[in-house]
């Protein structure tokens, strides 16, 4: 029978035709797919089914608005199709539609509840929106479906993770790497919450069986190289060298990215440094051509906190009253040593340490009874000292949930360095522990990362260049204006060269006595 007498009633029926249409599908044979579901609509044009079937060849062919066309034509002429609903989810999520996404996913659940593949793409629709417990419960509606869907496994592992639930994240991805052992997505998240456990050895595990599994997903490329000393001879490196030569533009630019990032760490390693820096330059110059930095805003920024937070302006405020609770801030440029420095501290019975903590950020960012457009340069000089000291009741509040019985909490995010001003007005009895190394070394060691976070300034020599000299002109500025104990710099250089009296020098300045578990910093296995 030809493809042109399809849809008439003497020969087939809709039903009939379209089961046909499937079949040429099936084969791969597209074209005639097409033809005879747009022949059925000709005679039908009511018979919604085919609509949907042409969204799914749209889809085929890479069409994503145009199947986004169709299969909501489909629902125009019967909106109780649960599957045209889970598809169109799925549909807007590609497109970046979320609300869309979202919407369409619930209404596919509400007409099927026992579709797994309806409650997985909401799952995802949710996610991509940001509303990781929503498409956390998501997953587990599919799980109770199915517990062996090892997708919704790996996905429910990255949205707990993302609410800061490790230890559930753990097990999920463990989950899904218990029905398949070469399901590498899942492998390589694995890999990456025991990378920063501390657990290297399973780290690698599941890294290289994530790489042997798809050796052309470059993430656990990526992470084993953070986890491995190369050597010229090193197969690893060999494989990123073939990976480099043959990486197209199927690849995202994320892998790409890691990739580059990966490969200049192996030559580095490996003693190759001109060939490590084309390497290191090219993951840079991708980066850096999707990120802004405005700089004519950083540096305005930087002159409004030098001209209001003047020697005078603090000499004409009362403190607030001291805290049973001490914070300890440690700062400097990224990749300075602040790590070290909280490790060592960490080490002390009496110092819990928090790690980079976002708390001061947010606490300055909505002040109560402030316009949210104002900033804490903006606004600080209107605070009377009850308002200073219920800022720094909310920001002890929320860092102390971490670790209630603590006398002393680190915080070593290290780009609270713009808000020494702003810690020494709110915590008078803070402890500021400046991280001071090198800034070529610390600017080349930012160049050589891959940052989790934007870091926009990181990725380009230039634009680097002046952020450190922009740090560098505003703790020049703090040490002017403030008492000369309010911060301890602290060389990096000096730490390697004298652990034990760098220690010392750190803890008199806390007020702790000493302890030999500062010079076992590196047993502790407190999470880095």
């Amino acid at each position: 029978m030809s493809d042109k007498n399809i849809g008439h009633g003497e020969q087939l029926s809709p039903d009939q035709a379209l089961n046909l249409a499937r079949e040429f599908k099936a084969g791969r044979d597209l074209i005639r797919a097409e033809n005879i579901c747009r022949q059925i609509l000709k005679t039908a044009p009511e018979y919604h089914p085919a609509y949907h079937e042409l969204g799914l060849l749209a889809v085929d062919k890479g069409q994503l608005s145009h199947a986004t066309q169709l299969v909501s034509q489909a629902i125009a002429l019967n909106d109780r199709i649960y599957v045209y609903h889970r598809n169109l989810c799925e549909l807007y999520r590609r497109l970046g539609s979320l609300g869309k996404a979202v919407a369409a996913g619930q209404r596919a659940t509400t007409l099927q509840e026992d579709d797994l593949d309806a409650h997985y793409n909401l799952g995802l629709a949710l996610a991509d929106s940001g509303l990781m417990q929503e498409a956390a419960d998501s997953y587990h509606r599919a799980l109770a479906l199915n517990p062996k869907h090892g997708l919704s496994w790996n996905n429910l592992g990255a949205a707990l993770e993302k609410l800061g639930n490790e230890s559930a994240a753990e097990e999920a991805y463990s989950r899904a790497v218990q029905l398949d052992q070469r399901h590498h997505e899942a492998q390589n998240n694995l890999g990456a919450i025991y990378s920063v456990q501390g657990k290297l050895d399973e780290a690698r595990t599941c890294f290289e069986k994530a790489i042997e599994a798809t050796p052309g997903f470059i993430s656990p490329h990526y992470n084993l190289s953070s986890l491995k000393v190369y050597d010229k001879d090193d197969p690893h490196l060999k494989l990123l060298e073939e990976m480099a030569l043959t990486i197209g533009a199927n690849q995202s630019l994320d892998e790409r990215i890691r990739l580059s990032f990966a490969l200049g760490k192996a030559r580095e390693d490996a003693g190759n440094h001109d060939t490590a820096f084309v390497a290191y330059e090219n993951g840079n110059r991708l980066k850096h051509n999707r990120l802004s930095m405005d700089e004519r805003k950083a540096d305005g920024n930087l002159a409004k906190i030098m001209e209001v937070f003047d020697q005078p302006f603090f000499e004409a405020r009362t403190k607030p009253a001291l805290s049973d609770r001490t914070p300890v801030f440690i700062v400097g440029l990224p990749r300075s040593g602040t790590t070290l420095i909280e490790q060592i501290l960490a080490s002390h019975p009496e110092v819990y340490g928090g790690g980079e903590l976002s708390q001061l950020r947010e606490v300055l960012a909505k002040p109560s009874g402030v316009a949210a457009d104002r900033t804490f340069i903006e606004y600080v000089g209107d605070l009377s000292t009850v308002e200073f000291e219920t800022l720094g009741h909310e920001y002890l509040e929320r860092v102390w949930a971490l670790s209630p019985e603590s006398r002393f909490i680190t915080d070593k995010m290290p780009a609270n360095y713009f808000f020494i001003g702003m810690i020494h007005l709110i915590f008078p009895d803070a402890k500021i522990i400046h991280s001071v190394r090198d800034p070529i070394d610390s600017c080349f060691s930012c160049y050589a990362r891959l940052f989790n976070e934007t870091m926009e300034f990181a990725y380009d020599l230039g634009t680097l260049g002046r952020y450190a000299a922009r740090y560098l002109r505003l703790m020049w500025h703090w040490h002017n204006v403030l008492p000369t104990d309010t911060v301890l710099d602290v060389r990096y250089e000096d730490i390697v060269d004298d652990v034990e009296g760098q220690a010392r020098r750190m803890l008199d300045y806390i007020g702790l006595p000493w302890s030999d578990e500062c010079l076992k910093f590196y047993e502790n296995k407190r999470p880095v």
